[in-house]
């Protein structure tokens, strides 16, 4: 392995472990939501709370339950842009080219407005969307007033995050 390729992955193993660190709070209930249905390999995102998987030999979007992150083109988010690209990274950091178990909620719908499946992923016992809203590169968000296995969880890491000032709860970080 070149310097390089040992730096990127020293560099990745140490912010998963910064982002799952934090008490091992990421692991969930997994009770709460139904069992992984798939193990499959995250190969690209769109933003940072819907990426694509491959899932039966074909591109499957994936829009992660119950967090709502900043986008470029967002509808709901009046400082349109603010902490996109950030919130976006923080999801390449944790899933790109790793394999993801996906779970559904039986409270949820199976599907997402735009067709995207509705799911939890996990990196091995750590949820991604916890961790997403942990670091402040998401918020708690739900969907079609259904109230999600995870979402008492997810409020209180958010409160955590914006205590903590981390991401687009940090001062200054999106005004403009």
């Amino acid at each position: 392995m070149s310097k390089r390729h040992t730096s990127i992955f020293t560099g990745l193993t140490l912010s998963l472990a910064v982002f799952s660190g934090a008490l091992g709070i990421f692991s969930g209930n997994a009770s709460a939501a139904s069992k992984p249905i798939y193990r499959v390999l995250a190969v690209t995102y769109e933003s940072a709370d819907t990426f694509y998987v491959v899932m039966n030999g074909k591109m499957t979007k994936i829009r992660l339950i119950g967090i709502d992150a900043p986008e470029a083109t967002s509808r709901f988010d009046t400082k349109k842009g603010c902490y996109a690209t950030q919130a976006k990274d923080v999801l390449k950091k944790i899933i790109l080219n790793r394999y993801v178990s996906l779970a559904s909620d039986p409270k949820m719908p199976d599907k997402y407005t735009d067709g995207s499946l509705l799911r939890y992923a996990y990196v091995g016992a750590q949820d991604v969307g916890g961790m997403m809203v942990y670091n402040g590169a998401a918020r708690e968000y739900m969907y079609q007033h259904k109230n999600y296995a995870y979402r008492s969880w997810y409020k209180s890491l958010q409160s955590a995050a914006e205590a903590s000032k981390r991401g687009l709860w940090k001062i200054k970080t999106c005004t403009k």
